[in-house]
């Protein structure tokens, strides 16, 4: 003879998908879903490599700014020789969107304060190039050096 199991406010789903998670994240199928690397590995190799050079991630700027932010589209700034505060506060600016600037929100949220620190720090020692353009946005005229 078989019994019913009443439900009740679908508690038993919920039930069953935690017994369902607990023998998952047990099983040795659990190292593939988590990457098969525990957290003391996935430490242990973000301290062995902590942040990429200022130079690395200045790359990213280059399809825009120029190759080490020397200009050669005349609508955007060149980054060579920017003043490191004024690209951090621009940088920081365009991640928290306060420019109406979609492609630079887009850009400058994915880096950490460090992250931009590293990229002034590296477009600071660049040499300085006069912008063709420095009536085009008034906001960015400070960074000419």
């Amino acid at each position: 003879m078989m019994k019913h199991i009443i439900i009740k406010n679908g508690m038993m789903n919920k039930t069953l998908l935690m017994i369902g998670m607990v023998c998952a994240l047990h099983s040795p199928i659990s190292s593939a879903v988590t990457g098969g690397m525990s957290l003391e590995e996935n430490d242990r190799l973000r301290n062995a490599y902590p942040v990429p050079t200022g130079a690395m991630l200045g790359d990213n700027c280059s399809a825009c700014h120029g190759t080490k932010g020397a200009e050669f589209n005349e609508a955007m700034p060149p980054l060579a020789g920017m003043k490191k505060a004024h690209f951090i506060k621009l940088m920081k600016t365009y991640r928290e969107n306060a420019f109406t600037s979609i492609v630079m929100h887009d850009v400058a949220v994915v880096f950490s304060d460090v992250e931009i620190e590293a990229m002034a720090n590296f477009f600071v020692q660049q040499k300085a190039e006069q912008w063709t353009q420095p009536n085009w946005n008034p906001s960015l005229k400070e960074s000419q050096p």
